[in-house]
């Protein structure tokens, strides 16, 4: 499907004012949006909140330390405030991602007495556009798209879920801004659904499907792990390997498999590592087996029941580690992963900490900090927690970094509140 190009987009959330009964609504008098104040941009965040009598205002502090509206150009060269909300994703080095509610430029329509008519373009997954970082240009995707764990491959082509069922992976081709171009590359049969794309395109979805990068041939799990149904995937540090793993067998006598996949002429599989489950009786579910990577060590923890296994790539090993990681494995708001430590939340300034290094536990405490942490958050590769919060000792809300001991170091401050920041790359 073809895309239109624009230069920028809007939320669309425009306010009509009430006038006399002989006059009619009119619209904002303001050009159509052409673009958005983000070149430089290191954060941005919302400052309020989403309700009746205070809504959010959006925020952005540059990289060097200004900290100023996010605003809507127009093609007039006018800045314009942003009304309404919109989710906001850092998706790459090049690009960000918005899903708005409405169309871009909106522009709401009446009656002959001057009734707001309703707008049937709305629809639930709403509306999402690139955002160049430098060029601050915006294009339609002509889709609603959810693009927290969007996955860029080797060309720059961009893989996200739809934002309304959570069903489809849908790839944004983009060697051509001109003329982008969204292809439907998968479909699970139950959402929300797991992707796992590697550097190339191929892609594990739905817990036994593989697609290849060329054409559209799929194949399930069976076909490179035997006598299996379900399982999970990973890929290699540098995203350039796809791995599979699953439980292998039936009844009394089962084993955690992992394989590699390659793609020259065709799809092909090695079995890299076993281990069986002395103990196990079950049968195998979607959703059994979760991964996650151990930075640190640069291994795979797979977990499987309550248990965690460690892949060692550069051994080809597969062993049991004594250590219950079990809350760490489902991503939630409560739970952080750095290079060096899995972090989980106790309370307002209390984590434990499970040290990735050797798997050692302690606790990590930040009630004498004088900060309120209001946001918790991590970066790909960073040893550091990142946080946003109130410090009380200055009234201002800040920004910062924790490590492994509890050190804390502010970046930056403000005195506007923060309830919401994502940071860019």
């Amino acid at each position: 499907m073809k895309l239109k190009y624009l230069l920028a987009a809007c939320t669309a959330f425009f306010l009509v004012s009430c006038s006399n009964d002989d006059e009619l609504p009119q619209p904002p008098q303001h050009g159509d949006i052409v673009g958005l104040n983000i070149k430089d941009a290191k954060y941005i965040y919302t400052s309020g909140t989403n309700t009746r009598s205070s809504a959010a205002q959006y925020r952005q502090i540059k990289k060097d330390g200004r900290d100023m509206e996010l605003s809507w150009i127009d093609n007039k060269g006018d800045t314009i405030r942003i009304s309404g909300s919109f989710s906001i994703w850092d998706i790459n080095k090049k690009y960000l991602m918005i899903n708005t509610g409405n169309p871009i430029n909106y522009k709401p329509s009446f009656d002959e007495d001057g009734n707001l008519l309703p707008d049937n373009s709305v629809v639930s997954g709403g509306y999402s556009y690139l955002i160049d970082k430098k060029t601050e240009a915006i294009y339609d995707l002509g889709i609603g798209l959810n693009g927290e764990n969007a996955i860029t491959d080797n060309k720059g082509n961009i893989y996200a879920i739809d934002n309304s069922f959570g069903s489809f992976l849908y790839k944004i081709h983009t060697q051509d801004v001109t003329n982008l171009r969204l292809e439907m590359y998968a479909r699970a049969s139950v959402p929300p659904a797991q992707f796992v794309v590697n550097n190339k395109g191929v892609c594990f979805y739905d817990y036994r499907y593989i697609r290849p990068s060329y054409g559209t041939q799929q194949f399930i799990i069976s076909n490179f792990i035997p006598q299996t149904e379900y399982g999970n995937a990973f890929v290699s540090h540098d995203n350039e390997d796809l791995y599979l793993t699953a439980v292998s067998g039936e009844y009394d006598s089962y084993k955690l498999v992992v394989s590699k996949l390659s793609e020259r002429q065709e799809l092909q599989s090695q079995i890299m590592a076993e281990t069986e489950l002395l103990d196990y009786r079950g049968i195998p579910q979607p959703n059994d087996i979760q991964v996650k990577w151990n930075e640190r060590r640069a291994t795979m923890l797979i977990n499987f029941y309550g248990r965690t296994y460690e892949y060692i790539l550069a051994t080809r090993t597969l062993t049991e580690i004594p250590v219950n990681l079990n809350g760490f494995f489902t991503k939630n708001y409560s739970t952080y992963v750095t290079a060096n430590a899995l972090y989980a939340r106790k309370s307002v300034d209390k984590l434990d900490i499970i040290v990735l290094e050797d798997y050692s536990i302690k606790e990590l405490d930040l009630s004498s900090k004088g900060i309120d942490f209001r946001s918790i958050y991590t970066m790909d590769g960073s040893d550091l927690l990142y946080f946003a919060g109130f410090q009380y000792s200055t009234s201002q809300s800040v920004i910062g970094t924790i490590d492994i001991d509890g050190n804390v170091e502010i970046t930056e401050s403000t005195p506007n509140p923060i309830t919401n920041i994502i940071q860019i790359n």
